[in-house]
């Protein structure tokens, strides 16, 4: 999972002490297999195992870290790779430090335990396959309301800046090179941290190791379940929470998927959000409705997901998007999945495959159609509203009739535009007549939207309702 920088591991003793979280960032110029460099610049090409440049890959600078301690994360600094594979850091953390790099979309990584500036391995790098660690956290939180540490932690390779974000009762998935580690895990607070410090807990409590092994590039290997506490006996919840895992469940029944990036790689950190009401008929407040994420994918672009509680009609849709800083630039949606598929379900319902696109958009508008032989219509446009939206997605808007209207951010290729009254009310009181088919008061208009691109669709028309279906 990609993260963005690090307050991690300045703690040396019971010292806490806040570390720099300024990411250091470069002038670089790709020549061939050479990069040219500013005077102190720690600069250089990443090439995957398949010799294509890492694009997008996440490298870190540490300090070395200190063993004499009960501490070993240290101080860490990040940047990300361009499209041709190239990072920069301004300059090197310490005269000696170490360097990670982790690219979730091909699960390989790269790691220097202990390179200086001039170092030539840091010119060109070649990534190679990753070891994957699998668990779930659970935590016992103390007692004392003061020092509630939350649901954040984070999993790290001791003395490594192979770090993760965890949060408690979640599974959690982690990158690392082969080798012989020791997991380290702790309070994401580092506030919180040097609160329990300063409160007398001593680190061993705070600070949680679990001793993995060697592990082989490759291999998934499944520790734990972790659990942190400082007031329990750890060994006796780790013992009850591998019981809890080792149970049947009444219920196991989820919804999973994987999904990709448009390289055809695994995506990670993509927003996920359950499409319940396909025809946005919930849709009561405001003027449109919002993408809400539920989950994020793993580093493998796996995604788990409750089934839903209850459906307003018999089918819906799970809708995904990738975000960089505030722009979507991904997007993408599951097949309609059908309520009789989760009935009675007791196990894990495979959703499948989904490959993200450039998100589309749609512009159109809804013109005003009265029947002049009903005196119920109104022919002010201002008057009359409308829901325009695509069906089985996030993406509802109410407006005026009359008004243009645009969509953006919009899963590509077929689609169906759904349009109906804007008053709440009255779309209730048409859906409680079981006689009145769902034809009579929403349309549906097929199209298909372009990747990356504007659809231009012609203006749709609308009637209003006539007020004697009411009575």
């Amino acid at each position: 999972m990609k993260m963005k920088l690090f307050y991690l591991a300045c703690a040396i003793a019971v010292v806490f002490s806040a570390c720099s979280s300024d990411k250091v960032a470069g002038t670089v110029t790709d020549t061939g297999n050479t990069v040219a460099t500013n005077e102190g610049q720690v600069a250089g090409v990443v090439r995957r195992v398949d010799g294509s440049p890492a694009s997008d890959a996440v490298v870190r600078m540490a300090r070395m870290a200190i063993y004499d301690t009960i501490l070993h994360i240290p101080e860490q600094i990040e940047v990300v790779t361009d499209s041709d594979g190239v990072y920069a850091f301004d300059s090197a953390i310490a005269d000696t430090f170490q360097l990670a790099v982790i690219d979730t979309s091909v699960a390989e990584v790269f790691f220097l335990p202990r390179t200086t500036l001039k170092a030539k391995a840091l010119d060109s790098i070649t990534l190679s396959k990753a070891a994957i660690v699998s668990s779930v956290l659970f935590f016992e939180d103390v007692e004392d309301s003061l020092v509630s540490v939350g649901g954040h932690f984070m999993t790290c390779l001791s003395g490594t800046p192979f770090c993760n974000d965890v949060f408690a009762a979640d599974s959690f998935y982690m990158l690392v090179p082969s080798g012989e580690w020791t997991l380290e895990f702790f309070p994401g607070d580092s506030m919180m941290v040097a609160r329990l410090q300063s409160l007398g807990f001593a680190d061993s409590l705070i600070y949680r190791s679990w001793d993995l092994g060697k592990v082989k590039a490759g291999d998934t290997v499944n520790p734990g379940p972790f659990v942190w506490s400082t007031t329990t006996n750890v060994d006796t919840l780790i013992k009850e929470a591998e019981k809890e895992t080792e149970k049947e469940p009444e219920n196991m029944a989820r919804l999973t998927g994987t999904i990709l990036c448009k390289n055809g790689n695994p995506c990670a950190d993509v927003e996920v959000m359950t499409i319940r009401d396909i025809y946005g008929f919930e849709f009561v407040e405001g003027d449109s409705l919002e993408f809400v994420s539920e989950t994020v994918t793993d580093s493998l672009g796996r995604w788990w997901l409750p089934l839903p509680d209850t459906l307003p009609g018999d089918s819906f849709r799970i809708e995904f998007r990738k975000r960089q800083d505030d722009l979507v630039t991904q997007v993408g949606v599951s097949r309609y999945l059908t309520a009789k598929e989760i009935k009675g379900l007791k196990d894990t319902l495979k959703v499948g495959k989904v490959t993200l696109s450039k998100p589309s958009a749609l512009e159109s508008g809804v013109s005003l159609v009265v029947d002049r032989e009903d005196s119920s219509q109104s022919s002010n446009c201002m008057v009359n509203s409308v829901v325009v939206g695509i069906k089985g997605t996030s993406h509802f808007v109410r407006d005026a009739t009359c008004n243009p209207i645009i969509l953006s951010d919009l899963p590509t290729g077929s689609q169906k535009v759904v349009l109906y009254s804007g008053i709440p009310k009255a779309i209730e009181a048409l859906r409680a007549k079981s006689s009145i088919p769902m034809s009579y008061y929403v349309t549906l208009t097929a199209v298909s939207l372009p990747e990356g691109n504007i659809q231009r669709q012609q203006w749709m028309t609308y009637t209003p309702p006539n007020q004697n279906i009411f009575k």
